[in-house]
């Protein structure tokens, strides 16, 4: 799921995860829209801009958070033109997997997926009680 107020940068990162071979993507454009699909369904990772109104990113992350569960463990990746440490360590602490800034090419977003997706398939697998052992790729 991506989720940014610009039409533009929709437009960007549909086509680099086209690019990428990744169709099976949802475009949001507010917030709201985004919790709405999130009462049925589960991405398997966030994109999110910061600067959105009426809700920023950086505060839909943190109600994410704050659902629990699935929303503690989903991936979200947050896409800003602010990447001053005081603001990176800010959104991390509130909950990000990861920063990025803008623009975003399809050379570091292809790598933080794939680093995403290691590292979420470790927890997964860690998790699990069958002792099953989770491999992507």
């Amino acid at each position: 799921m991506v989720v940014d107020d610009s039409p533009h940068m929709l437009r960007i990162v549909k086509t680099i995860f086209n690019a990428m071979g990744i169709f099976d993507v949802q475009y949001i454009r507010d917030v709201e829209a985004a919790r709405a699909e999130l009462k049925f369904k589960k991405p398997d990772i966030i994109i999110t801009d910061w600067e959105m109104e009426p809700v920023d990113g950086l505060q839909f992350t943190r109600d994410l958070r704050k659902e629990g569960g699935f929303f503690s463990r989903v991936p979200i990746i947050l896409l800003t033109g602010h990447t001053e440490y005081e603001r990176v360590m800010e959104a991390i602490q509130s909950g990000v997997s990861d920063v990025l800034a803008k623009p975003v090419s399809i050379e570091i977003l292809h790598r933080r997926l794939c680093r995403i997706v290691d590292i979420s398939s470790m927890s997964v697998a860690d998790e699990s009680d069958d002792g099953e052992f989770l491999e992507i790729g």
